[in-house]
């Protein structure tokens, strides 16, 4: 089977000039050209992840985290949220003297405690204003 690729832009120039000199490339051809293409194009950027010391491509990270995402409690994930905006990790909590670290434990309980009222509230209103009976069934 002959295909002509004379109109193929895809081509880099060497394998233009030589498929402009015999204007049909067999199938072989183009697959070995197709082969030798996709082996000089660059490799996925990788990371090395520190726990296993293999490397893995952004996709791989991206599914690693989300499914160590998708493992936490929502409380764990709130507490992370309310370090986050206060600019601590849990590291630097663990460095922290015993009272600091109670301070901190303190003022987090508190943001947390916030947080819920803040939902409570809302569901709250959404139920008295009817906008959270999203089938428009009836209240009892």
């Amino acid at each position: 089977m002959k295909i002509d690729n004379r109109y193929d832009t895809s081509l880099t120039a060497t394998q233009a000039s030589s498929a402009a000199s015999t204007p049909t490339t067999s199938f072989r051809e183009l697959f070995e050209m197709a082969k030798t293409q996709a082996t000089d194009s660059a490799p996925a950027p990788t990371t090395l992840t520190a726990s296993t010391g293999k490397t893995e491509t952004a996709y791989q990270t991206a599914v690693r985290e989300l499914h160590e995402y998708l493992q936490k409690t929502p409380e764990q994930r709130m507490r992370e949220a309310i370090l986050k905006q206060m600019g601590l990790s849990e590291d630097d909590i663990a460095k922290m003297p015993p009272e600091q670290q109670s301070a901190v434990e303190a003022a987090i309980k508190e943001k947390v405690k916030e947080k819920l009222l803040e939902q409570a509230q809302d569901n709250v209103d959404a139920a008295v204003t009817g906008s959270g009976n999203k089938l428009n069934l009836p209240m009892y």
